[in-house]
């Protein structure tokens, strides 16, 4: 058994998106004054639901009043589900600017073997290494629309990538609706994804619980 920890630290002085997501920020809290011992705390400034890896749902596009909140998903439905890998080399696929663009072909290639309805599919591209460099943000891959539409055709329960960016910012796809439109998860932005060796893998999601979010920051492990 291989265990894999996909999930992105969390520090200061890390990449956030910009306003009006804030910056995090970690600080050392004061000696409480009802304890007779020395008690070593901090506190997190600028956690939001998009902070380090997490998860999103449809209500991240659509809103907590007409979609539900990500702690109303069941534990047990994140824990230990079977996920398939497809890997990309970013040096070998197309760009777009700065950016690498996975397309429908190249997933189609990618997909070793039929990936069946329902499944989890989790894009691995290295790119993760880049978590504390400056390009980060500006140079991440993205999805093209073709290859999302040949995806959400399989009905996935979770699409799992290491970008930050399942589309291109600066040029837009129009990928959003596909997917939060038919009620399919996202968890992003992974790392370590490069150590992934098996097609077939397990995948565990831990959220934070918090309630009534539309998204939550969580730890993320694969086995193999």
């Amino acid at each position: 058994m291989k265990i894999i920890d996909a999930s992105g630290p969390i520090y200061n002085g890390m990449w956030s998106y910009g306003p009006p997501f804030p910056k995090f920020e970690m600080v050392d809290l004061k000696n409480p004054e009802w304890v007779d011992f020395t008690a070593y705390s901090q506190e997190f400034r600028g956690l939001s639901s998009a902070t380090g890896t997490y998860i999103d749902g449809p209500s991240h596009a659509l809103g907590l009043e007409k979609s539900y909140a990500i702690n109303d998903v069941p534990i047990e439905k994140l824990f230990g589900i079977d996920a398939y890998v497809l890997k990309f080399d970013l040096e070998k696929i197309n760009k777009v600017g700065n950016r690498p663009c996975i397309t429908k072909e190249d997933v189609k290639i990618a997909e070793k073997e039929e990936i069946p309805k329902g499944a989890t599919i989790i894009f691995a591209t290295g790119w993760g290494q880049h978590w504390d460099k400056p390009d980060f943000l500006t140079k991440s891959w993205f999805l093209k629309k073709d290859a999302v539409e040949y995806l959400v055709n399989k009905s996935p329960f979770i699409l799992a990538a290491d970008t930050p960016y399942f589309d291109n910012v600066e040029n837009k796809q129009g990928i959003w609706e596909l997917i939060f439109n038919n009620n399919i998860l996202i968890v992003a932005p992974l790392i370590n994804t490069e150590k992934i060796t098996k097609y077939k893998v397990k995948l565990y999601v831990c959220p934070l619980k918090i309630l009534n979010t539309t998204g939550l920051p969580c730890r993320v492990i694969i086995e193999e």
